[in-house]
């Protein structure tokens, strides 16, 4: 699959602030913002699984939210320590 292009919109203060941190540690806002979103990427993960399974019932998505962030959790502990 093909790399998607995301284009954001900053407010001043935090392009500004963004500018601040490149100059101090070499990375770029769109290298943050990528690694950024790829570390969420078990959390979104989860939503999207959770939202599937509770269809309309939006009272059980948070719990079945929960449910799928324990697990990818336990899955990545399982993970390091294999």
């Amino acid at each position: 699959m093909a790399a998607t292009t995301l284009t954001l919109e900053l407010s001043p203060e935090l392009a500004a602030l963004f500018e601040q941190y490149e100059a101090l540690t070499r990375v770029s806002a769109e290298q943050y913002v990528q690694q950024l979103v790829e570390k969420t990427q078990p959390t979104l993960e989860a939503m999207v699984a959770a939202l599937q399974e509770a269809g309309d019932d939006e009272a059980a998505v948070m719990e079945l939210f929960g449910k799928k962030m324990a697990e990818s959790m336990l899955r990545q502990q399982q993970a390091v320590q294999a």
